[in-house]
């Protein structure tokens, strides 16, 4: 196993792992120091790890990167050093759809997946702000608000391909469009990734619109609380009364 301290980003890697896990520091890095004027921001250890590493630290199904985050354990990212092939088909499968309707080639899963990396480090950021309420779409969609917000400012070059890959996951057709669903329901591969597509684009439009006056008006309100989280939102943003307008189930007949 690689260990190489770091004040910012501490990082493990198992064997082999090492050149991936370095260049995946560096990103990270970069996305901290966009972020990091705003507010501090803790260590968040960053774990590259091979399936018997990450299967000895973790019950997560390995192949897609999460983070496991809190103040008082630590903030923490697993990532997988290969992509499992099982993982890329069941992606592309889920995403054929989406590319019929968009008349578009796919492009690669696997950066794909590099570079929403910085998603899961936004979740550990959010919990180091004060900014998660434990409601799931709404810690998904500040997270990726946060992501998107660092991308732009620190590797402008890819932001575009992060948000063609949220047009790409937004074309696909949810069996339950609604929030509720997503905070109750089990869930396919698909619908998962239409609400993270909805929540991307939501989140570049905001990002592109407004900068950063969303942070600033929610680190100013930190730490934040589920029950009031929903107003404090349209507050800061109205535009978003829409955009919640838009999840409400259809009732039937098109009344």
């Amino acid at each position: 196993m690689l260990v190489l301290p770091h004040p910012h980003l501490p990082l493990q890697a198992s064997k082999g792992a090492g050149l991936r896990a370095r260049a995946l520091q560096a990103y990270l890095l970069e996305l901290r120091a966009a972020l990091q004027p705003y507010a501090p921001i803790p260590p968040v250890h960053l774990l590259v790890l091979d399936e018997p590493d990450w299967k000895a630290r973790t019950r997560h199904p390995y192949g897609f990167p999460f983070q496991r985050t809190s103040l008082r354990e630590g903030l923490y990212i697993f990532v997988p050093a290969r992509y499992p092939e099982r993982l890329l088909w069941r992606l592309r499968e889920a995403l054929v759809l989406a590319g019929k309707r968009l008349g578009e080639p796919l492009g690669q899963v696997e950066a794909f997946l590099d570079i929403n990396l910085g998603h899961e480090y936004a979740h550990a950021v959010a919990v180091a702000w004060g900014l998660r309420v434990r409601v799931r779409w709404v810690d998904e969609f500040l997270a990726n608000y946060l992501f998107l917000l660092a991308l732009q400012k620190a590797r402008p070059e890819l932001y575009p391909e992060a948000r063609r890959w949220g047009r790409w996951l937004a074309a696909l057709a949810p069996s339950q469009p609604s929030l509720g669903s997503y905070e109750a329901r089990a869930r396919t591969l698909a619908d998962q990734l239409w609400f993270q597509g909805r929540f991307t684009t939501e989140a570049a439009d905001l990002v592109e619109a407004r900068g950063d006056e969303l942070l600033r008006g929610l680190l100013a309100a930190a730490p934040l609380s589920r029950s009031t989280v929903h107003r404090l939102l349209v507050s800061l943003e109205p535009s978003l009364r829409a955009w919640f307008a838009g999840f409400a189930p259809k009732r039937r007949g098109g009344v």
